[in-house]
């Protein structure tokens, strides 16, 4: 799920700020563990399922996946728990005495570590671009890659500055966002004209596919080696052929409401872009993508190696919707 937006995803972006601002990792670690938590036993379900007679290597690994699925479903719960006291922490602010999270950002030296997060994730999504190939993709020349980095830098940062801070200090609320909403939207728009103006029209749409597709070069350089410690490593072809009907279908599904997409955002009425309901009904369009993906894979990967890649992208997908749900549930309007 992608979970394609060049910077901070906003939904990831706000998680990140709720981690430093608790200064527990261990939260984090929990969110990774209990979404896989539900996965790991359909990842057990589908190798049993797979499995043909003799092949005790397999079934023993899944009956591994098996027993460490039951002790993370038991960490899910604290995950929960985790939510609650985020809500309670934001309702607080309205409280009297209480310390909510933006009189907790309102300190100057949380606002500079804040800055300093966002502006690192920023530049690792843009260098995660470059080290799969979008200069060479272009064909830019040095001068013309470095002028390209500037400008995804600058759009990673839009948002951020714009409303997420602004919004988690106090200093922007729900009447005035429609003001902000409009200089964002601008900003974004400019920055396009930017880029296009920079590559050509051929190369800003192929910069936009580029982009779109990441999540799925991502994906499989994650997912490759686990297929090798499975015991079911995928051959060179098999990658390639993988990886080309992953982009297609990706690039050939329409999303009705893309909260991944900047520019499609609404941003005069920020919280409404992320209800229970419209997050939900991404995530079950995500995953009928995962489906079309899956349906095609069948006649490049084998049965067992199909398994794996369905319980792959069902973890991510559930990992994607526990991160928007205590996202939302920490920074919904009061």
């Amino acid at each position: 799920m992608r979970k394609s937006i060049v910077g901070l995803s906003v939904l990831v972006t706000l998680l990140c700020v709720f981690l430093l601002v608790q200064k527990n990792r261990e939260v984090e670690k929990v969110l990774a563990q209990a979404a896989a938590a539900d996965a790991a036993a359909r990842e057990a379900q589908a190798r049993a399922a797979v499995a043909e007679e003799g092949h005790e290597a397999i079934e023993a690994k899944a009956r591994q996946q098996e027993q460490r699925s039951k002790n993370l479903q038991a960490q899910l719960g604290e995950t929960r728990a985790k939510v609650t006291e985020a809500q309670k922490l934001r309702q607080g602010s309205n409280e009297p005495g209480g310390k909510g999270l933006s009189e907790i950002f309102r300190d100057q030296a949380m606002k500079e570590m804040l800055k300093d997060e966002a502006k690192s994730g920023v530049a690792r999504e843009v260098k995660s671009l470059f080290d799969s190939g979008l200069a060479e993709k272009l064909h830019l020349n040095p001068e013309q890659a470095d002028a390209l980095k500037q400008l995804l830098l600058t759009k990673g940062s839009i948002c951020w500055e714009k409303i997420l801070m602004p919004m988690m200090t106090g200093e922007l609320d729900e009447a005035g966002m429609a003001a902000a909403g409009k200089s964002i939207r601008q900003e974004l728009e400019q920055n396009a004209a930017q880029i296009r103006a920079l590559v050509g029209d051929d190369g800003f749409n192929l910069y936009e596919s580029f982009d779109k597709t990441h999540t799925d070069r991502a994906q499989l350089k994650k997912f490759a080696p686990q297929f090798a410690e499975a015991g079911q490593q995928l051959n060179s072809e098999q990658q390639s052929q993988l990886l080309a009907l992953m982009m297609e279908e990706r690039l050939n599904f329409k999303f009705e409401n893309d909260i991944s997409d900047p520019l499609k955002l609404d941003f005069d009425h920020w919280y409404d872009n992320f209800t229970e309901e419209k997050i939900e009904a991404y995530m079950q369009q995500a995953e009928q993508l995962n489906g079309r993906m899956l349906e095609r894979a069948q006649a490049v990967l084998s049965p067992e190696q199909l398994a794996l890649l369905k319980s792959f992208l069902t973890r991510e997908l559930q990992q994607a919707r526990l991160t928007a749900r205590m996202t939302t549930a920490t920074f919904a309007k009061h």
